[in-house]
């Protein structure tokens, strides 16, 4: 049962993290069933057993003339055991206003355990000082941790002035995400849009937070470009 604000019911997916079978994923598009007066709908999935779920992850689609979406709360309810799931979110989905982010985590909130924290990682990419080294493309990440991973990423807000991923630039961009733990690595990579549109990349750094002390680097040095360097566009790295 998902409670909106507005008619319009996007196309969007739901992702659930639980400790013993990883990340599993919901497809919705338009729901079985529409309460037009409480602005609720109540989509039915068939799915395996999902377990214990600690986390929820909400997407949705940003398609031609999608103007925001605003999901009040989130209701996952198991038929056969009629085991509930509640997740209270009140946030917009939509890169034209609040947190401009098509993604979100929510934390499983429940009596025998304790809630997992919301963190606002700072991810810093930053640009080496070659000839050529900036990019115009859209370039994403994944964050992964000891407690699962963020799913993929497009840095599209830069808390630094100026246009993104130049040369000899650092770009630092906020991630929310439910706590992952003990970062691990991270996936990079853009998707070549553009002239050329390799970028030599220094590293990428993250904090649990502006305010955090604690910084995981991951080093690489190389080109994310389809004939140097690596010659892919993505990459892997492990910090350090």
């Amino acid at each position: 049962l998902i409670s909106a604000s507005n008619s319009t019911f996007p196309s969007f997916t739901v992702k659930f993290r639980n400790s013993t079978l990883g990340l599993g994923k919901i497809f919705l598009s338009e729901p079985a069933l529409k309460v037009s007066s409480s602005s609720c709908c109540l989509v039915q999935v068939e799915t395996g057993d999902v377990g214990d779920v600690y986390k929820i992850r909400v997407s949705c689609d940003d398609v031609p003339g999608f103007k925001g979406w605003h999901l009040k709360s989130l209701h996952l309810q198991e038929l056969h055991m009629k085991q509930e799931l509640n997740f209270e979110c009140n946030c917009w989905l939509t890169l034209k206003k609040g947190d401009k982010e098509l993604v979100k985590e929510f934390p499983t909130v429940t009596e025998d355990q304790k809630t997992l924290p919301v963190y606002k990682y700072v991810v810093s990419v930053h640009v080496g000082d070659r000839w050529g080294a900036g990019t115009f493309a859209n370039v994403y990440i994944t964050l992964y941790g000891k407690r699962g991973d963020t799913g993929v990423r497009k840095l599209q807000t830069s808390l630094v002035k100026g246009r993104k991923f130049q040369r000899n630039k650092v770009d630092s961009f906020l991630v929310e995400a439910v706590s992952l733990s003990q970062l691990q690595k991270v996936v990079i990579g853009h998707d070549g849009e553009g002239y050329g549109a390799g970028m030599y990349l220094k590293m990428v750094t993250v904090k649990e937070s502006q305010d955090s002390d604690k910084e995981w680097v991951f080093p690489l040095w190389n080109w994310l470009d389809t004939h140097l360097g690596l010659c892919e566009t993505v990459c892997e790295i492990v910090t350090v």
